[in-house]
């Protein structure tokens, strides 16, 4: 029997993965879908986090954490090791039910397959010799010197610093100690520091962090603070929340601060709690996980005191935002695998009454098809400053139908769908009256041979929105078009990688000019030895702000920017990693940005002279290993 799976594994390892599905395209997906690169840069590096340090498949007690993973997949792979011993490969998951190709591939580089045997919890001498430790530092800046500093607006100067040092041993302890300093800032005052202490699997315990962290329960109407994962395309917008978290070392907004918590008290029963202090508001609460079968069910119950009542200036949209100095909600969540049926949902009460829900179902199909269905309903006046659900807004005034599907295909083509029916009933940023809109995107993808992969994808954005410089008490509304139309071709040759990303927009609205745009990029990758280099090249017109085009490209830890591009011109970037020794690594980027016939760059201060801006970024990676962690490669970008 042990031959056979051998023999299965193996030829599993030949087969070729969906390149298109990777953690790139991912990162790309959230950026193009949610509008900001606020939230990709958290996700940025938690991707890079387990690049560098994979979770071990056969430890499945570590991979609640790991992206694109759901309850019931990390069930059925226990289950699975349970019956037929420890994964030899990460393709072996392919054997494993609830996991098809694309959901192989998405957690492929974020995970591996090594020999596990489960350890009694160390001891702190066994922690400090056997731990690894982890120091990343970086300096970057522009070349050309925005106006802000000439003229004395800025304080600081141009330069950013970082470092950011990681203590880990296995799943049990990680320690992170970080400090940030952005161009504009003197040195030392105003700069961002982080910390967080993370303690997992002690007896009854499963996880305290003390320090800055992030709480995500349900599907987000009740409490969400940090990265909010947005749905991928194709996919139903379910989360699967990882309850506490350590914040990431750089992100600035949103995160708590203190104490949190969770404690098993009996077989099946969670209870995680938390008290936070951060500028201005107290935050505390609880939140009960109960899991039966492929049942799970949550309670949570939070509350949040300001030291100033909230006052707003008084603007059409705004009149049912949240003002004073309190605020109080109480959820309930649930995930229920029926067969091929997965359902999902939360509901929440704000300490007024108003309530906010969304929920939705599943049904795989085998063969890789599967559909989706979601519903939203969140009241206008549901206030609550810490939740951040699936919406097209924020989670209150909206309401909404959203279809999903993953089909596969005759002549080898896979297709991804996903359409959104939603309205405003009340004023909005934007639109000072009830609107309504709609959302179309879909992607056709086929694999050429083992080597190359392309793929189509169309997105439409149906939007109302006040007609620019009507009336300021008769508001006039008007519907708007936003289209994107993009074609990508992949390939890889030996060492080389190649993707080449080809990208029409269109914007469309009944009283306001039409603008449209096209980008052209083209990127190398080259991984051979100890190093690693990505060379990419964008050319794109586009017309302005509405047509705009957003870019992903290969960056580094913590360095991570995705730029919305708009105008005529190029952008060019060069990221290269060296592996010195199995301790050190360093890498450097570099990025030119040009618009032929502009006299300066930007805008007010921070402005620059001349029609091109560079900017640069170095950074080193110091790895202590102690015997038995050997180094991992690291990958450029994600």
């Amino acid at each position: 029997m042990l031959l056979i799976r051998r023999l299965i594994v193996i030829m599993l390892m030949t087969m070729p993965t969906l390149a298109l599905a990777q953690v790139d395209d991912a990162i790309e997906q959230w950026i193009d879908e949610r509008g900001s690169d606020a939230d990709a840069s958290e996700l940025s590096d938690i991707l890079l986090q387990y690049a560098d340090h994979p979770a071990n498949l056969n430890d499945t007690a570590s991979l609640s954490s790991v992206p694109f993973l759901s309850p019931f997949q990390i069930k059925a792979l226990r289950n699975y090791i349970i019956l037929y011993g420890q994964l030899l490969s990460v393709k072996e998951l392919l054997m494993v039910p609830g996991f098809d190709s694309l959901s192989v591939s998405r957690i492929a580089p974020l995970v591996t397959a090594e020999p596990f045997e489960e350890h009694r919890f160390p001891s702190l001498g066994e922690m400090l010799s056997h731990g690894h430790h982890t120091l990343v530092t970086g300096l970057g800046g522009t070349v050309e010197q925005a106006h802000g500093y000439d003229n004395g607006h800025y304080d600081g100067d141009n330069l950013r610093a970082l470092f950011c040092y990681r203590f880990a041993y296995g799943n049990h302890v990680a320690l992170q100690l970080s400090g940030d300093k952005d161009p504009t800032e003197p040195w030392g005052k105003g700069n961002f520091y982080g910390y967080s202490l993370t303690l997992n699997n002690i007896g009854r315990l499963e996880k305290l962090v003390f320090g800055r962290y992030n709480l995500q329960f349900g599907q987000g109407v009740t409490l969400w603070t940090g990265f909010s994962p947005f749905a991928l395309l194709g996919a139903s917008p379910v989360r699967y929340a990882t309850g506490i978290r350590a914040a990431s070392a750089f992100y600035e907004e949103g995160w708590q601060q203190g104490l949190a918590a969770t404690v098993r008290l009996a077989r099946g029963l969670d209870v995680s709690a938390f008290a936070s202090r951060t500028d201005g508001e107290w935050l505390g609460g609880a939140h009960a996980t109960y899991r039966r079968g492929n049942l799970i069910l949550g309670l949570t119950a939070a509350a949040a005191f300001l030291d100033d009542s909230l006052q707003l200036h008084d603007y059409a949209y705004n009149q049912d935002y949240f003002r004073g100095d309190r605020a109080a909600t109480f959820g309930l969540d649930a995930l229920w695998q029926a067969g091929r049926t997965l359902l999902f949902g939360e509901a929440a009460i704000d300490a007024s009454g108003r309530v906010a829900a969304m929920g939705g179902a599943r049904l795989t199909l085998g063969g890789g098809n599967s559909i989706g269905l979601t519903l939203r309903h969140y009241d206008p006046l549901y206030h609550n400053l810490h939740a951040d659900a699936y919406s097209l807004g924020a989670t209150r005034n909206e309401q909404g139908v959203g279809l999903d599907a993953q089909l596969q295909l005759p002549f080898r083509l896979t297709a991804l769908l996903a359409a959104d029916l939603h309205r405003f009933p009340s004023l909005r940023y934007g639109s000072y009256a009830p609107s309504a809109g709609s959302w179309l995107r879909m992607q056709l993808g086929r694999p050429l041979g083992r080597h190359a992969e392309v793929a189509l994808r169309y997105a439409l954005r149906v939007q109302q929105r006040n007609v620019p410089g009507s009336d300021s008490i008769a508001y006039l509304a008007e519907e708007t078009l936003r289209s994107l139309l993009q074609g990508q071709v992949r390939l890889s040759y030996g060492p080389w990688r190649f993707n080449t990303r080809v990208v029409l927009s269109w914007f469309d609205a009944e009283q306001a000019a039409r603008q449209h745009g096209w980008l052209l990029s083209q990127e190398a990758r080259y991984i051979q030895g100890r190093w690693q280099a990505a060379l990419q090249a964008t050319w794109h017109n586009i017309g302005g702000y509405y047509a705009r085009i957003t870019l992903s490209e290969s960056n580094l830890q913590y360095a991570f920017s995705i730029p919305s591009l708009q105008g005529r011109g190029l952008r060019a970037s060069a990221v290269v990693r060296c592996n010195v020794s199995q301790w050190l690594n360093l890498g450097v980027k570099y990025t030119l940005m040009g618009r032929p016939g502009e006299a300066s760059l930007g805008s007010g201060d921070a402005a620059t002279d001349g029609p091109v801006r560079q900017t640069w970024h170095f950074q080193a990676k110091v790895h202590f290993y102690p015997p038995p962690y050997p180094p991992k490669p690291y990958p450029i970008g994600t």
